[in-house]
């Protein structure tokens, strides 16, 4: 039989100059990024391959807000224990300072076992350093009171029931975790460009809340001197106003961060910030765990990356927030999880037996099959059937 000819490969070239491509223009923009370096070419990253330059105004060369002739005056959000104001700060500066989130203990052991796990990291031949300092990912299979951090579990960080509040509130109940990781500033290392982490989804730009939402753990005093977080204020805003690819005018300058051992930062997924510069002699760490929205694919790959040990013997919130509870539009495994609620522990969407089976050798897939297939076929144990008869037990029990 003869292909028509408008769907030859020759033809769909020939009839599909760029020119005419569909929302190319809106695609292909560059935006916001484009204007904002054009307006604000202040914010231009450095060239990592010569020395840092200060003195000339650039976005690194600053200090924390109240020594900053700009922002001084300015009643900027200060670590609370009230979460109003936190409300408050998020809405109108794009992030919040939660005061003596962590206790002592608490912020001790984190930044203990951070930097170890750091100093194994090198030895072992597995560090992962950038221009800024060092990186230590997937903090789930490195401690227990990781996977407690992502659940807000109140034994490892204090204040986890008002970290969940706000999360629920800002991305909606179901959201789960994008990424954890420590960002460590090294002693003269250079600055993180200025981004913003839901920066995947532009040139689209969401308006009324974002899609991403962060909570940054601080187990050492930051500030100006050793590589605070950059941040600008109340930039979420200046992309809302621009709208999805529209332009970014002047923007206010940076600032560093200032906080207390034990202060969690949250802040929106639209505010620009970056790794400071580290004039210490000393590296400081903070780790950031990222969240989304559940249909969202997350940085880290939990489905493949968390250790069998940690996936046995984690409970079913942790493996909802790892992304291991489908749901009708997210995560489902050969139509398993299609209909599920996505709610936690609920029996039709839990595929954390799907990875079981993967590590133990034992996934079998459905593949061809028709009515002359053979019966050694059509009896296998196919893990999907298995994950469907569970869910009905389970579904009888209750």
């Amino acid at each position: 039989m003869k292909v028509p000819k408008e769907f030859t490969k020759k033809y769909v070239e020939s009839n599909s100059p760029k020119e005419v491509h569909l929302f190319r223009d809106f695609l292909r923009s560059g935006e916001p990024y484009k204007s904002l370096f054009k307006n604000n070419p202040w914010l231009i990253p450095p060239d990592y391959k010569k020395p840092l330059q200060f003195g000339t105004g650039m976005y690194w060369d600053t200090t924390v807000a109240r020594k900053h002739d700009y922002w001084k005056d300015i009643g900027l959000p200060q670590a609370t224990k009230d979460i109003k104001q936190m409300r408050e700060d998020i809405k109108e500066w794009g992030y919040c300072l939660i005061e003596e989130a962590m206790s002592k203990r608490q912020y001790k052991n984190f930044e203990e076992r951070v930097l170890n796990q750091g100093e194994g990291e090198k030895l072992a031949g597995v560090e992962q350093p950038t221009p800024s300092g060092q990186y230590v990912n997937t903090l789930i299979n490195k401690g227990d009171l990781f996977s407690k951090c992502i659940e807000q579990d109140p034994k490892v960080v204090q204040a986890g029931p008002v970290i969940e509040q706000l999360v629920d509130e800002t991305l909606g109940k179901g959201w789960i975790c994008h990424s954890f990781l420590s960002n460590g500033a090294d002693p003269g290392g250079y600055p993180q460009g200025m981004h913003m982490d839901q920066g995947p989804l532009l040139p689209w730009i969401t308006e009324e809340a974002p899609v991403l939402f962060n909570t940054m753990f601080i187990p050492q005093d930051i500030d100006d001197k050793n590589g605070g977080t950059l941040i600008i204020p109340g930039s979420h805003k200046s992309f809302i106003k621009a709208g999805s690819g529209g332009e970014v005018g002047k923007l206010p300058p940076t600032v560093n961060v200032e906080a207390k051992a034990g202060t969690i930062m949250m802040f929106d997924g639209r505010l620009l910030h970056g790794t400071g510069v580290n004039k210490t002699k000393k590296r400081r760490i903070v780790a950031t765990m990222s969240n989304v929205k559940s249909w969202t694919r997350t940085q880290e790959n939990w489905i493949l990356s968390v250790a069998p040990d940690v996936l046995e013997k984690a409970s079913p919130k942790l493996l909802h927030r790892l992304g291991l509870q489908a749901l009708t539009y997210g995560s489902t495994i050969e139509g398993f999880g299609l209909g599920a609620s996505g709610r936690v522990g609920d029996p039709w969407g839990s595929i954390k037996q799907f990875r079981t089976a993967y590590d133990n050798g034992e996934y079998i897939r459905v593949r061809e099959l028709d009515k002359n297939s053979s019966e050694k076929d059509l009896k296998k144990v196919y893990t999907v059937r298995q994950a469907m008869k569970k869910a009905k037990e389970a579904k009888q029990e209750k």
